[in-house]
């Protein structure tokens, strides 16, 4: 599903990212782990095209997209939640997640929007109640609720996510699990979560890719990784 070879990255001319290489097979959850500043979301942004690579090789369902532009890589799957969740504020929840819908590779048949959107709603009840406030006013938790609907509405075949439980209430970040899990079991596409937490990526991923210093350090099943290993690399 996804592939990164000898990835190298910079910002201006400091080197970031170090050869990094790992793959996340389809309906996987992997999950991305490191301490802060070890290049984590640079990853991401390599994968989404946000930012150019110097060399390496990114593959995605398939095909090299290496030089390929943010939306197309959109357009073939790939959903991001940033950390942040970069929502549109002046934009109601309804139209947030219009434009996750309208990123969709394909023009949808009759009856699928609806479809669609009562999925989110199933698995996000509060987004119900508040579908005409602008995204701007909401709490962290519910911009997090929104922001991975709108992931979700452009039916991804791989699905970013950064740090999704980061200042989110603790009712919030069970709900999150939840949906994880969810999304895990019905393997309709793969995952791959950057979090800080042991015990929460524990209970989720199948894969752990753990960086240190711009480099992949540690990289394998969560069954076959030891946990100390893990943890050494994530406290100070």
């Amino acid at each position: 599903m996804l592939e990164l070879s000898h990835i190298n990255a910079y910002y201006g001319e400091s080197h970031i990212l170090r050869n990094v290489s790992f793959a996340v097979s389809p309906g996987e959850v992997a999950c991305l782990m490191g301490r802060n500043g070890v290049g984590k979301t640079t990853t991401l942004k390599v994968i989404t095209g946000l930012l150019a690579v110097r060399s390496g090789n990114l593959k995605f369902d398939g095909a090299d997209v290496t030089k390929l532009p943010t939306d197309r890589r959109a357009r073939r799957g790939l959903a991001y939640v940033p950390q942040g969740r970069e929502i549109i504020p002046h934009l109601t929840v309804r139209e947030n997640l219009q434009l996750g819908f309208w990123a969709r590779a394909e023009a949808p048949g009759r009856g699928v929007e609806r479809e669609a959107f009562d999925e989110v709603y199933q698995l996000f009840p509060k987004l119900t109640h508040i579908l005409h406030r602008p995204g701007g006013v909401l709490s962290g938790g519910e911009q997090q609720q929104l922001a991975i609907g709108r992931a979700l509405l452009s039916c991804p075949k791989l699905l970013l996510l950064d740090e999704p439980t980061e200042g989110i209430q603790p009712s919030v970040v069970d709900q999150i699990e939840d949906v994880i899990i969810q999304f895990k079991n019905s393997r309709r596409f793969a995952i791959l979560l950057v979090e800080q937490g042991l015990h929460f990526a524990a209970r989720l991923a199948e894969k752990y890719v753990v960086m240190a210093k711009g480099a992949v350090v540690a990289y394998g099943r969560s069954d076959e990784l030891n946990a100390d290993m893990v943890r050494q690399h994530l406290t100070v």
